[in-house]
């Protein structure tokens, strides 16, 4: 699918050092999706290489200060691209999770995908994406354990660069 976007374009190395000052050893990885339109799979529901995107996700991992390893991750996936209405009609219909506004920063709608794991799933005009990742650190000064210092803190940093590269 030629028109799905690079998921790896939306966030860089310096936005990752700017959330993360202290990150190291950051790297990047293209994975795969099925970019296959709902339309499209109910009128052909067999697979085809060209239902594939290569880039619509994206797997960042890197080490923070504390981590003798990287074993930091944040990734980043492209759900849907349609216009904007089809997009709030699909969120509405079939999105689930937890309504937030304090992921929102510059999205028009998030959800927490989990309680635990802590993933988000925004729209942002023509765009529903999710984010979501982990790591071993335990953030300074955080009186909650990292998956909620992630969750509530470090997620809507990543929500925000996102969406501020969405037109």
């Amino acid at each position: 699918m030629n028109q799905w976007p690079d998921a790896c374009s939306f966030v860089d190395q310096e936005e990752i050092k700017a959330i993360f000052p202290g990150a190291k050893d950051i790297e990047e990885e293209s994975r795969p999706i099925n970019a296959l339109s709902i339309k499209d799979f109910a009128a052909d529901s067999s697979w085809k290489e060209s239902d594939r995107s290569e880039s619509g996700q994206c797997l960042y991992s890197m080490r923070l200060p504390g981590e003798t390893y990287a074993a930091t991750q944040f990734w980043f996936r492209i759900e849907a691209v349609a216009d904007p209405k089809l997009t709030v009609g699909y969120d509405d219909r079939v999105g689930s999770g937890t309504n937030t506004n304090q992921g929102a920063k510059g999205a028009n709608h998030c959800v927490i995908a989990g309680v635990r794991e802590g993933s988000w799933t925004c729209r942002k005009d023509p765009l529903l994406f999710a984010v979501g990742g982990q790591t071993s650190v335990t953030f300074k000064g955080a009186s909650a354990s990292a998956p909620f210092v992630w969750r509530d803190d470090v997620l809507p940093e990543f929500v925000q660069t996102i969406a501020a590269k969405i037109k």
